[in-house]
């Protein structure tokens, strides 16, 4: 799809780290954030269907164009720079979508900076149960990759990628692999995925500490049916003991649904946003008058 509008590439220095973004259009801000070992081009179907918005769509940490420092990379980190980020482009209301590990970091943004988000959007997301892909879990094992998966981290994304089966899916994965074979990717994805999955599975939840948060924003979850990565039956489990929480399934999709079927996402994500009376979630059985937080 064409656009008349520019996607503009920026870039801070954090300090810890150098982030990179690229952002189009005007209004209010919408961030994007990708899972692990993509960047900010995997949105590049989804800003321009997004009109009357600001789309910022960031590389995580050790990701796209940023940096790759000698960092932890868990998961409270990443979330603590993108805090930081968001607060230096002063952005005071935003929404927010998350794709697989993306989804865990919107999350954990909850517990930094929550006054600022408007709304969430989940998008076959990590942090919502124990089920994951088995290399991922295999990618674990402590150093195996740190030590030696610089040379053959951009070729095993790439495989795993290519389920996606988009016409120009080749090309963007040749785009990835390039971004993976800089220096210190392997280093930032081991230890980001060391920090979430071990082999029995993820070991990071949303309800771990969601009694922290006073009040959930509205959300979202959206999820292909056909998904090995993360399996649907995770956000069916989690849209059940959430009240206000709707999911949305793609049936023809896998983990990659703004791939494979960006203008049903685009549409279903701007009826989200463009609710007039949206309501928060809140687990069932605790009422609005009462406080998620732990005595």
């Amino acid at each position: 799809m064409t656009s008349a509008v520019v996607e503009k590439h920026r870039q801070v220095d954090l300090g810890e780290v150098n982030l990179h973004w690229t952002e189009a259009g005007q209004g209010p801000p919408l961030l994007l954030l990708h899972g692990l070992n993509d960047s900010h081009r995997t949105w590049r179907e989804i800003w321009p269907r997004m009109p009357g918005r600001r789309m910022l769509m960031l590389d995580l940490p050790g990701h796209g164009t940023s940096s790759r420092p000698d960092a932890p990379y868990t998961l409270d980190w990443n979330a603590s720079q993108v805090a930081r980020w968001i607060e230096h482009l002063d952005l005071r209301e935003l929404d927010l979508v998350g794709h697989s590990y993306g989804g865990g970091v919107a999350q954990w943004l909850l517990l930094k900076c929550r006054s600022r988000i408007r709304r969430l959007a989940l998008l076959s997301s990590g942090g919502l149960g124990r089920e994951v892909y088995p290399w991922l879990r295999l990618a674990s094992t402590p150093f195996l990759i740190e030590t030696f998966g610089q040379r053959w981290i951009g070729p095993i994304a790439g495989f795993a990628m290519a389920r996606a089966t988009t016409s120009d899916a080749r090309v963007e994965i040749a785009s990835l692999v390039s971004y993976l074979r800089q220096p210190g990717s392997a280093r930032a994805f081991s230890r980001t995925v060391r920090d979430v999955i071990r082999w029995q599975g993820q070991t990071r939840n949303l309800f771990d500490r969601v009694a922290e948060i006073t009040e959930l924003p509205p959300m979202r979850l959206f999820w292909g049916a056909r998904d090995v990565i993360l399996p649907i039956s995770q956000g069916t489990a989690t849209a059940a003991v959430l009240e206000n929480c709707e999911l949305i399934r793609f049936e023809n999709s896998g983990h990659f649904v703004h791939w494979e079927e960006p203008e049903a996402f685009a549409t279903a994500l701007r009826v989200f946003l463009e609710a007039r009376n949206a309501s928060s979630i809140r687990l069932r059985g605790v009422s609005s008058e009462t406080s998620l937080r732990r005595p």
